[in-house]
């Protein structure tokens, strides 16, 4: 059902895509891993996406072993990973400016 695909698309945003060009985003409306299988992915890296997406709650199991796409875990799992993005960043750059600081004003002799 794909016809384009950016290529430079996460294993993880083509997968979601997928879940979401076949709205499936409640119990109702869950569509099988199946759906996935014209990706341009191995089925081992489908997978292994699918069931990481599982754990963090992205991805919703059902009883007859369908799936949905949960925007709301999505929009939490987001934040958690900006957060620790931001910190990635953000400490290197702190210790890097205080320790320009020291230098700059002779603190340290």
């Amino acid at each position: 059902m794909t016809n384009r695909t950016n290529p430079r698309k996460t294993a993880g945003r083509l997968v979601i895509d997928m879940f979401k060009e076949y709205k499936a985003f409640s119990p109702k409306t869950a569509q099988p891993a199946e759906i996935c299988k014209d990706l341009p992915l191995s089925s081992n890296v489908i997978a292994y996406t699918i069931t990481n997406m599982l754990k963090d709650g992205i991805l919703v199991n059902t009883e007859d072993n369908k799936f949905y796409f949960s925007q709301k875990n999505w929009d939490i799992f987001q934040k958690k990973f900006n957060r620790v993005y931001w910190l990635i960043i953000g400490i290197p750059a702190g210790v890097a400016v205080l320790l320009y600081v020291i230098q700059a004003f002779g603190i340290l002799k």
